[in-house]
């Protein structure tokens, strides 16, 4: 099974478009290419981008031949995104997360929007947990350390009680996030955690505060096998 992940468009957000980047353009640019080479499903891993960008964001990926899951960056308003959009797996939550069974691995979505997992979510997740599948998790904000600039000026509260979860699992556990504009891989133990870059711009990996790095965008192509997962970003330099 072929997934493509996105991550941090960005749309009509004025930081981005002062880096003279159209974020809708490298929107399009993507969805041809993950179009073209016939995948069949996109998760997009959160920041959309502005409110008035909700509409158009969703209605895109409507106009496509597969099929999508969006989950919640820090840069989204679940109150806001719901006028837009509410999928039937959280009908009847307050917060945007969710799971689905498959045959060798279990998938969770996790909604960090707040820059924090709830007591509510956090219980949910060790729920989940129970079972003797591997676990693939889609969150926004990156659970293990990466020691990136990024990382530390913007991280997540309650990635520790994440972590401490997902060590107990005994199972492989995969986790696929955004929220870093770089690319970047870590393993402890049997988790390992996989970032993609930005679809915007991307930041510096280290420096004395979070700053752009270049304004390329890129996707990540996941190959999900049974027994193996195979990852590759697809670049692309700065749409004219």
């Amino acid at each position: 099974m072929k997934i493509a992940l996105i991550t941090d468009l960005h749309a009509e957000e004025d930081w981005v478009s002062e880096q003279d980047v159209s974020s809708w353009d490298n929107w399009k640019i993507i969805l041809d290419d993950i179009e073209s080479k016939g995948i069949q499903e996109v998760i997009y891993l959160g920041d959309i981008g502005a409110p008035a960008a909700h509409q158009k964001f969703f209605d895109s990926l409507e106009e496509r031949p597969f099929e999508y899951k969006v989950i919640l960056g820090n840069h989204e308003d679940f109150d806001k995104v719901v006028q837009t959009k509410r999928p039937a797996a959280i009908q009847d939550r307050k917060a945007w997360y969710w799971s689905e069974e498959g045959e060798a691995y279990k998938s969770i979505f996790l909604d960090t929007s707040p820059d924090a997992i709830s007591a509510l979510q956090l219980d949910w997740l060790e729920a989940e947990l129970q079972t003797d599948k591997s676990i693939l998790l889609f969150v926004h904000h990156p659970i293990l350390p990466t020691h990136t600039t990024p990382h530390l000026e913007f991280p997540l509260e309650g990635d520790q009680a994440i972590h401490e979860l997902l060590k107990k699992h005994p199972k492989p556990v995969h986790i696929f996030c955004g929220h870093l504009h770089l690319d970047d891989e870590c393993v402890d133990g049997h988790i390992k955690q996989t970032v993609t870059p930005s679809a915007s711009i991307q930041i510096k990996r280290h420096s004395k505060k979070a700053e752009v790095e270049n304004i390329g965008f890129a996707y990540r192509l996941l190959d999900i096998q049974p027994d193996q997962i195979d990852s590759e970003v697809i670049w692309f330099d700065k749409s004219e």
